[in-house]
């Protein structure tokens, strides 16, 4: 069952069981150095999933200036390849229609992800840029 909550409701275990998955796919498996949490999170809404457990599927969501954006997406190894990220991508975007009606959604992707979001309906508005480390690109809803 999805969730969708601000930083003031997320309980303490939600909290510490977001952070540990977060630093788990970016820090462990992707080898990411930055600076995470962020002051972004306490002005997201987060989304995720669980399998009662632990989170398997997760992303924030938050305004930056005149558009809205989302980050920080992952899926746990142990749902890849099920769809799940697909899910989660159509879950974030009703999610902005409902809290963000009408606003311009933005995002710094992967490089890697770029066919995942374009599938999604997002189009490339950027040449590659080296953020965190990482090859990415701005795209657009």
């Amino acid at each position: 069952m999805w969730k969708t909550k601000q930083f003031s409701e997320l309980t303490l275990e939600e909290l510490f069981e977001i952070y540990r998955v977060r630093s788990e796919v970016f820090v462990e498996e992707q080898h990411i150095v930055y600076t995470d949490p962020d002051e972004n999170d306490k002005n997201s809404l987060h989304v995720f999933e669980t399998d009662g457990k632990t989170i398997t599927a997760y992303a924030r969501i938050f305004q930056d200036g005149d558009h809205v954006t989302f980050g920080r997406v992952l899926t746990t190894q142990q749902v890849r390849g099920t769809g799940k990220g697909k899910e989660l991508l159509e879950y974030i975007l009703k999610v902005i229609k409902e809290h963000f009606p009408s606003t311009k959604v933005e995002i710094d992707a992967q490089a890697h992800a770029v066919g995942y979001y374009e599938k999604g309906g997002f189009k490339v508005t950027s040449e590659p840029f080296i953020e965190a480390g990482i090859d990415h690109i701005k795209m657009e809803y």
